[in-house]
């Protein structure tokens, strides 16, 4: 993929810093929208270096005809979870900026779009994050899972999957509709502010 074709992904900040009266206010929340921006910068970059598990070369595989390498595993497997560890951090980070009483009210309407579209990614990034437990069928708790079927971090063409903590699976698809919806949802946050 070309670098440049992912300036698409840009985000638009209308001004140098966030305007407001408590100065040490408004630079706490240019610098969490600055770290938001690395951060699905991050998510984009890793979509960008991701390789999609297609029918074609899952057959080759099957088939024979491509060796698959294990490194090659690894690297998407490393990739995916960057995107999902990074969406996950700009969900922490705009529930903070929406517990702020003094956000604007779009903030929190949007950090709720957030959450219905991207909540669940806490599930995946646990089971990431503590494949000891999980790897093993098991809760933190040391309990075992309530299902017959463990996923760790699985790949259906885009689609990465993973057993949750809660025993239910989880999968966030790595693509550029998922990028869209997130910058979306970032972007009305940026606006939401009043810029200098």
């Amino acid at each position: 993929m070309n670098l440049s074709d992912l300036t698409r992904f840009d985000l638009y900040f209308p001004g140098h810093w966030v305007s407001g009266a408590d100065r040490n206010w408004a630079f706490g929340v240019g610098h969490a929208l600055g770290l938001v921006q690395g951060l699905f910068v991050e998510a984009v970059a890793a979509y960008a270096l991701f390789q999609p598990i297609t029918k074609e070369n899952a057959l080759g595989y099957i088939q024979g005809k491509r060796d698959e390498s294990p490194y090659e595993r690894c690297l998407n497997n490393m990739y995916a979870k960057a995107f999902v560890f990074s969406l996950n951090s700009i969900g922490e980070l705009l529930r903070h900026l929406s517990a702020d009483t003094k956000s604007p009210i779009r903030v929190q309407e949007s950090y709720q779009e957030y959450q219905e579209h991207f909540g669940h990614l806490k599930h995946i990034r646990d089971s990431a994050i503590h494949i000891e437990d999980r790897g093993r069928g098991l809760t933190r708790h040391q309990q075992q899972l309530k299902t017959h079927l463990l996923v760790l971090g699985c790949f259906i063409e885009r689609r990465f999957t993973f057993t949750g903590e809660d025993g239910k699976q989880y999968e966030i698809e790595i693509s550029d509709g998922t990028l869209e919806i997130t910058r979306g949802i970032i972007q009305k946050i940026i606006r939401a502010y009043t810029w200098e």
